[in-house]
């Protein structure tokens, strides 16, 4: 059985598309890890604690404590960006899935694996970055096409 050309090129153009869908899939991920890296930097080092409140939900993990009020996350965020935190030359280190024991990241307690289980929901992730000065902090994300929220927040370590 022969093909001509004409046949080949089409099968050929949808496997080089396939191939390269596959082969980028690990790319387009970190570059939005990257970018929310680089997103909540900018916006703790610029001033910014009403816009991350409002990217972040309730209830809302702080280090090991579950943060019930949005009240109080909002007051989180304007604390550390009144005390002059600043996340300078943030970098993403890894980004994960979360996965069953995930939990430990944050905190290894009852407390916070419940946390994880009712309400750590598809497309949460893990990102941590690490700063100019040595120290890390990660954070828990939930991430649609066009947007992502704060489910958590650790550090810095």
């Amino acid at each position: 059985m022969r093909f001509s050309i004409k046949q080949l090129i089409p099968a050929l153009a949808v496997s080089l598309a396939v191939t390269l869908m596959l082969t980028s899939c690990a790319s387009i991920q970190r570059s939005r890890d990257e970018g929310a890296v680089r997103q909540l930097a900018d916006l703790v080092n610029s001033g910014q604690p009403q816009k991350l409140a409002s990217m972040s939900v309730t209830p809302f993990l702080l280090d090991g404590e579950i943060v019930l009020l949005p009240a109080d996350v909002s007051a989180f965020w304007t604390g550390i960006v009144k005390a002059g935190f600043r996340v300078q030359g943030a970098a993403l280190e890894s980004g994960v899935p979360v996965t069953a024991d995930s939990h430990r990241q944050f905190a290894d307690t009852m407390e916070v694996k419940s946390f994880f289980a009712r309400y750590v929901k598809d497309n949460a992730r893990i990102l941590e970055m690490s700063t100019s000065s040595g120290r890390r902090i990660r954070i828990l994300t939930r991430s649609t096409w066009f947007s992502w929220t704060i489910l958590g927040f650790k550090g810095p370590f």
